[in-house]
């Protein structure tokens, strides 16, 4: 008996090569796996888990892209990014989603400094982009999370006027 382990091709049969084919199945799973879950911390485990099982199989590449691509980074990365992208012109935005942009912008302009502008983002029905289940909740979940941003760096640079927003 030997002890070495075969693949179904190095054997002659016809088959699945489990070792090329599982990496692939479980990027996508993982992926799948965290943006399809409610927006909970144990939700966390989901694409870590994926990556484990790809670092198990030495798919190192596709372990660092679920890593990487994951709700958990992608999201709050992107945000720094638009915040520090922001921050160069001295301004920041907060972000409204849909319409209601205009009265949304006569409550809260006037709590802000110049230094905060409030834009609305062509999302929704009747703009440029109309995102439907998954896709919307992200860019939600990208909103809140750069919106946050904003607020807590108008807090510390005294760009608020109203007392509202300091709760």
């Amino acid at each position: 008996m030997s002890t070495t382990f075969r693949t179904a091709r190095e054997e002659g049969q016809q088959g699945i090569d489990w070792r090329r084919e599982l990496p692939p199945l479980l990027a996508v799973a993982g992926l799948a796996a965290d943006y399809l879950s409610p927006a909970a911390l144990w939700t966390l485990a989901l694409p870590m888990l994926a990556v484990a099982a790809l670092l198990a199989l030495r798919s190192f590449g596709k372990a660092a892209l679920v890593f990487v691509l994951s709700s958990w980074i992608l999201i709050p990365t992107a945000s720094g990014v638009l915040s520090a992208f922001d921050a160069q012109s001295g301004t920041q935005r907060l972000l409204v989603i849909g319409g209601g942009a205009e009265r949304v912008r006569a409550v809260l302009e006037p709590c802000f400094s110049d230094q905060v502008r409030i834009e609305q983002l062509p999302v929704g029905r009747g703009h440029v982009i109309d995102p439907h289940w998954v896709l919307k909740d992200t860019i939600r979940t990208f909103v809140g999370i750069h919106n946050e941003r904003v607020l807590d760096q108008a807090r510390r640079n005294g760009w608020i006027t109203c007392g509202a927003f300091y709760d």
